[in-house]
């Protein structure tokens, strides 16, 4: 835990010096959009953006793996059951030859 929060106080610290050190205003051009803004703002804006792709591609791929898991168990699941169902009808094919 003490591991974390030094790590986070010295990117806290490296935050602030980016911020102090880059107060200029730049001009931004999107498609159709002209627009200036701080360094720092744009930066933020751009991190916040990366985050949340992160976290949904993430999400996204933590929920097609699973759903394949569920898939593949659900499959094999099928085969036991047809194969207990294959060995009871020949248990029971094997007493009615012997009665």
């Amino acid at each position: 835990m003490k591991v974390k929060l030094a790590i986070s106080i010295g990117l806290a610290i490296l935050a602030v010096i980016f911020i102090t050190q880059n107060t200029e205003t730049a001009r931004v051009d999107f498609l159709i959009w002209t627009v200036e803004m701080s360094v720092v703002l744009l930066v933020f804006i751009i991190l916040g953006a990366g985050v949340i792709i992160g976290w949904s591609l993430s999400s996204y791929l933590r929920y097609v793996r699973n759903r394949k898991q569920v898939k593949t168990r659900e499959e094999m699941q099928i085969k036991v059951v047809a194969k207990q169902e294959a060995a009871d009808l020949d248990k029971q094919g094997h007493k009615e030859t012997h009665e």
